[in-house]
């Protein structure tokens, strides 16, 4: 999943010339002739060749950036069983209690390769499933207003009225 993650976020950024090859700890990034070695130290890599406004603004931005991309790698790739990911889901959902994006209020790369790991699952998910991730439907809901993300990605529908008892918004 890294390799495609990888992939995806790099057609993203519009980045030409990128190679992205499994291995047996992870993913390889070749840009420019340049071998990183690493889901987040590539990312990072290509952020920082194609785009540095997705890194984030501050240093805490920055942080948090990081933060997220390897909880991605350490946590959400590693989900073997509906239980992992939905408890990696509650804390992300939690997070995004008091956030617009993942890392404050602009998005990141983080927003973008978090968009870009869940939107399979979001994607078929039920407008009950969706109330109970509020957070996260909120946010997927922002993010996928992206320009390029747009282009790839075919947007999902949300409701804004409550339709499930019980559900967080419903209280």
């Amino acid at each position: 999943m890294e390799k495609k993650i990888v992939s995806d976020f790099a057609k993203y950024l519009g980045a030409a010339k990128v190679k992205v090859a499994s291995e047996k700890n992870g993913v390889i990034v070749e840009v420019g002739g340049k071998k990183f070695s690493g889901f987040v130290c590539g990312v990072l890599n290509l952020v920082r060749l194609q785009k540095q406004s997705l890194e984030g603004s501050t240093v805490l931005q920055r942080c948090l950036t990081h933060d997220w991309l390897t909880q991605c790698a350490t946590d959400l790739f590693r989900c073997s069983t509906y239980e992992e990911l939905n408890s990696n889901l509650h804390y992300i959902d939690k997070e995004l209690l008091t956030r617009t994006y993942l890392c404050g209020h602009m998005v990141t790369a983080a927003d973008v390769i978090m968009f870009l790991i869940l939107y399979p699952f979001v994607a078929k998910w039920t407008y009950q499933q969706k109330e109970q991730y509020l957070n996260i439907s909120r946010w997927f809901s922002a993010v996928q207003n992206d320009a390029n993300l747009k282009k790839s990605h075919k947007p999902v529908q949300f409701s804004r009225t409550c339709l499930y008892e019980g559900s967080a918004r419903c209280h």
